[in-house]
């Protein structure tokens, strides 16, 4: 009986003490959570971090399992009112880190045709993956693509940036490098007003002075475009593509046609947790040429040339072209 007794107090021992063991890594895995956020968010100076710690801290008390704290944490970022935050659970960043084919998810389409045998036409998707195979051959189509229009030398450019929704902006910077006309053309702004421009050049990506990408690149970079530029965007272009439509304001060579951009003109971090989650947070808002930061969610990037929207796609599409074609033809070809 002595020997039942002492067994079960010390199962319940056991069971005790892993309870306790899972609720304080659930109270550390929230708190590092909180800690990054309080850390490096845009809008660190607007939150009420005591309330806002207090708050989640208790609403975590309720979780059993790190799993179940992803709603909560979810919940917290909303607090930051940035519009672009994100929580990712482990299970979506391992398929975003396997890539397409692994996961099998079509690849990002890169079309490009001669328009009327002088306007060369190429499209820049949103490329939604965190697989370094991905962006080599991201890069390598574009960049295969555009060395075969310019051996038709054409009269100018036009770069579809329409219904990219964003993704991963270091593989999309990389493929329209040769169309930028030069260097700090576009970067972020941090809470403390630090500003750090982006770049490329062979086949690294720099944030500020560091080379933070490396490529791997089959194809030769495309010689540096100076024809005219005619770059599209509709209320869809968004995020990371929101960042290419950016470093193209104010460039002498290119109009931005079509309507405001989506407006989540703001820069992203990814931050591993404990358990592989990612904790996707906005550091930081886009910063211009000119130095213009674009702080207003949902305000986009406005464009030189307006498109009038139509419930009819193919003349909306129609009115984008003849409007490129027209910039084209009475832009002066700069040598």
């Amino acid at each position: 009986m002595n020997k039942l007794l002492i067994t079960l107090t010390f199962i319940t021992l056991l069971i005790s003490s892993n309870a306790s063991a899972q609720k304080d890594s659930i109270t550390m895995y929230v708190t590092k959570a909180l800690d990054i956020m309080k850390s490096k968010s845009v809008n660190k100076s607007k939150v009420n971090w005591e309330t806002l710690y207090s708050t989640t801290l208790n609403d975590a008390t309720k979780a059993k399992t790190i799993k179940e704290t992803y709603p909560i944490l979810e919940k917290a970022l909303g607090s930051l009112n940035d519009a672009h935050s994100k929580f990712y659970p482990e299970k979506v960043v391992r398929a975003y880190t396997l890539g397409y084919k692994a996961t099998g998810q079509e690849f990002p389409v890169i079309e490009s045709r001669l328009i009327d045998k002088k306007y060369a036409y190429i499209s820049l998707p949103n490329i939604g993956s965190f697989n370094k195979d991905d962006w080599n051959l991201y890069i390598n189509t574009f960049y295969a693509k555009v060395n075969e229009l310019q051996k038709q030398k054409p009269k100018g450019w036009i770069l579809d940036l329409r219904d990219n929704y964003g993704g991963m902006l270091y593989p999309m910077y990389a493929a329209v490098a040769s169309f930028l006309d030069h260097k700090n053309v576009v970067g972020t702004k941090d809470a403390e007003g630090i500003v750090e421009y982006f770049n490329y050049k062979n086949a690294k990506f720099y944030e500020g002075q560091t080379a933070t990408q490396l490529f791997q690149l089959k194809e030769k970079q495309p010689k540096h475009i100076k024809t005219p530029i005619a770059v599209l965007v509709n209320k869809v272009t968004g995020s990371s593509a929101e960042f290419i439509t950016a470093a193209f304001v104010g460039q002498n060579n290119v109009k931005l046609i079509g309507v405001n951009t989506q407006g989540l003109t703001s820069g992203n971090q990814e931050y591993k947790l404990p358990d592989g989650s990612f904790l996707v947070l906005t550091i930081g808002n886009i910063v211009d040429r000119n130095g213009k930061e674009y702080d207003k969610v949902g305000e986009g990037i406005s464009t030189d040339i307006r498109i009038d929207k139509t419930d009819d796609k193919t003349k909306t599409n129609e009115s984008y072209m003849n409007k490129a074609r027209m910039y084209i033809d009475n832009s002066r070809q700069i040598n």
